[in-house]
């Protein structure tokens, strides 16, 4: 019997503690960061209350879609169900932000701004279906692009949440 590759991330087990505390720890940061969103909004603009509730549960769910995609076996029609759900939530979030931001930018800026959005919808919908699963592709090293992009996206992330 092989052993297993420990770069196989999604097949590797954990120990069941890890498990069962990751997910309570996520919901408790999300629901200690939805109270401060209230709390600093105020019970007065009930659109940027809607736009907090509506972006906690669509994270709230996109963790939960994440984590069935990883739990679910290579070609299996739960991974691809999970794969959907994972582009849909994260598309949504993506136009809620951009719409979000949009409406404090000048037009220009605002076009700019929905023209990356839906690049990145694109581009996720390429990488999740087209490409498809390509195991050797996932254990490849990162490129610095891959990490400027991230640091970038959660830079962006931390600036509309201020």
């Amino acid at each position: 019997m092989a052993a297993a590759d420990p770069s196989d991330r999604h097949h590797q087990v954990q120990g069941p503690a890890r498990n069962r505390r990751r997910p309570w720890v996520t919901l408790a940061i999300l629901a200690v960061n939805l109270a401060l969103c209230v709390r600093r909004v105020g019970g007065e603009d009930r659109g940027a209350l809607a736009f907090v509730g509506f972006s906690h549960l669509n994270l709230l769910l996109l963790f939960s879609a994440i984590r069935r995609f990883e739990a679910s076996p290579d070609g299996s029609p739960a991974r691809g169900r999970a794969r959907l759900a994972v582009w849909l939530l994260t598309a949504t979030l993506t136009a809620a932000f951009t719409w979000r931001i949009g409406e404090m930018m000048p037009l220009g800026f605002a076009i700019a701004a929905w023209v990356m959005a839906a690049a990145t919808v694109l581009g996720g919908f390429y990488m999740l279906f087209l490409r498809g699963d390509n195991e050797s592709a996932m254990r490849a090293p990162r490129r610095p692009v891959d990490w400027m992009v991230d640091r970038l996206t959660m830079s962006t992330l931390q600036a509309l949440a201020m």
